[in-house]
């Protein structure tokens, strides 16, 4: 497969940086192949990524599988490397980490000074056949078949507004699995407080947190408060294209408008059923008063 200059500019900082490493590029049809090739005795991953007509639903969940079958690290096309690899975790955490997430936002910026945070799924690091991978694709599996069960449409046919595509099998996805592992892991509830400004790797049940310099963007580290420090692993250069093909979405105002539209639909479906029922049963009574009364005639005149 043939790539842009840019794009292989990006893949020679892999090679160059870390050339005990072998880099893969998983194309389309090749990536289709390696599903059907590692994972033919589970039928519902297989199906499902089969099934799949949106690209980059098919792209968030190739990565997770890679990452369980194979281990190694995972990064977007439009990610260049910094650091070598085997400088990412510091020795002290290395015996004990399965897995390595990075922070992309950590700040206040949310619709009426809300709290962002998310953890970046452009780059992952993983140990292979982890029990967390295997728990973060089986959410990923539900959040698909359950989205296409809200829209009313096929896994092929499925169309996601933006940040449905984020929170079902991108970055919030794996944000969320994340606390939700950790949570069932530690018998506490783990949420953004547990990651929020921190400024040292943390550990937590294998789960390695790198602060937001070390995968996130430069932005997102300003807007976190804290200083670009020269301390990042990777760059993104973010040169996808996937959300040119996915709107935003409606509001918030739009979404409950359409919440109370349909509400009202249901309640004026549900009159209307009830008033039917209601006629039926009034006619099948004036039947059954009609028959009666016939039957009495019969009867006086036999």
């Amino acid at each position: 497969m043939r790539i842009k200059k840019d794009a292989a500019d990006r893949v020679r900082t892999w090679m160059d940086l870390n050339p005990e490493h072998r880099y893969e590029l998983l194309t389309d049809g090749g990536a289709e192949t390696y599903v059907k090739n590692n994972f033919a005795d589970d039928s519902r991953i297989v199906d499902t990524y089969i099934a799949l007509g949106d690209f980059i639903l098919r792209a968030d969940l190739i990565r997770y599988l890679a990452l369980l079958k194979d281990g190694g690290v995972y990064n977007d096309l439009d990610v260049g490397c910094n650091v070598p690899i085997d400088q990412w975790i510091p020795p002290r955490f290395k015996d004990d980490t399965s897995v390595v997430v990075g922070i992309e936002a950590d700040n206040n910026l949310g619709k009426g000074g809300t709290k962002l945070f998310g953890f970046v799924n452009w780059t992952i690091m993983a140990r292979r056949d982890q029990p967390f991978m295997r728990y973060l694709i089986d959410r990923v599996l539900h959040n698909l078949h359950q989205a296409a069960s809200k829209h009313n449409e096929t896994l092929g046919e499925l169309r996601l507004y933006r940040q449905e595509v984020l929170d079902v099998t991108g970055p919030g996805a794996l944000t969320q699995t994340v606390f939700r592992y950790l949570s069932e892991q530690t018998q506490t509830t783990v949420t953004a407080q547990n990651f929020t400004k921190m400024k040292e790797p943390r550990l937590i049940k294998g789960i390695l947190v790198l602060p937001i310099n070390a995968f996130g963007a430069g932005h997102q580290v300003r807007w976190s408060g804290a200083e670009e420090d020269g301390s990042a692993l990777v760059h993104h250069y973010f040169a996808g294209s996937w959300k040119g093909s996915h709107p935003e979405g409606p509001s918030e105002e739009e979404k409950k408008e359409a919440e109370e539209k349909k509400k009202e639909e249901e309640k004026n479906k549900k009159e209307e059923e009830e008033k039917k029922k209601k006629e039926e049963e009034k006619t099948k009574q004036q039947e059954d008063e009609k028959k009666k009364k016939q039957e009495e005639q019969e009867g006086k005149q036999r």
